[in-house]
């Protein structure tokens, strides 16, 4: 049996007890930042921590000589996965970092100047809207895509700084209301609805209502009950000839 050449790592080291599986590597080990995993690349991991920072560094500067990502993933022993949520990450915002592991986001401040900004387009153009103003600000370098106040946020300046809402805001409740309408007139009550209006305008106009076709009971049952050529009655004799 062959082995590997070179001291083994004192994280990859068997402890007692320790099972393997058929690649040859632990499935658990211990590591100073906590319990880890291997992947099935042989890299160690940590489930829920980012990797190091030197890791990332080495990822990135792989792929600006010219690396493809799946190169990287098996020289480095990085999931693929993980290898390109990170250049994605720094091809969109330009950092390494990591993004915050659970929680919510934390409520975005926009500064003075920004607001200033803002009421600037407003008036070059008053008839811009919140994201149009939102791309404007990302076009003219005002802000990145970290610093860039949201939509909402926009209309809720302009709201307070022109003391009057937007006109798309009110487009688009009229829209809302517009489908909701139609909505409510292919429901069943706005079927039955609709069905009453017209019995109400035609006898208003003296015209003649809808005829109904009564059906009792007894007659669904009968109607309902299947015919019988087996009875002693049912079967019809020929007449003579």
């Amino acid at each position: 049996m062959t082995t590997l050449a070179g001291a083994v790592p004192r994280m990859m080291r068997p402890g007692p007890g320790q099972n393997y599986p058929r690649s040859g590597f632990p499935l658990e080990v211990s590591t100073p930042l906590g319990q880890g995993r291997v992947n099935q690349l042989g890299g160690v991991f940590i489930n829920g921590r980012p990797l190091p920072n030197h890791i990332r560094h080495k990822i990135v500067e792989m792929a600006h000589h010219g690396i493809r990502p799946c190169v990287i993933s098996r020289q480095l022993r990085v999931s693929h996965g993980c290898v390109s949520k990170i250049l994605c990450r720094y091809q969109e915002t330009g950092s390494i970092r990591p993004g915050a592991i659970g929680g919510s986001k934390p409520k975005q401040v926009t500064t003075p100047d920004v607001e200033k900004k803002i009421e600037e387009y407003k008036r070059e153009n008053p008839g811009m809207f919140s994201w149009e103003i939102r791309d404007k600000l990302l076009k003219d370098a005002v802000c990145d895509r970290n610093t860039v106040p949201s939509v909402s946020s926009i209309s809720r300046i302009l709201r307070s700084k022109f003391g009057k809402g937007e006109e798309e805001e009110a487009d688009l409740e009229r829209k809302e209301a517009e489908e909701s309408e139609k909505k409510a007139k292919h429901s069943i009550d706005g079927i039955l609805s609709e069905r009453g209006k017209r019995r109400r305008a035609g006898r208003r106009l003296g015209g003649p209502a809808p005829p109904r076709t009564p059906r009792s009971d007894a007659g669904v049952l009968r109607a309902a009950q299947p015919r019988s050529c087996q009875g002693p009655f049912s079967l019809v004799s020929p007449a003579p000839g």
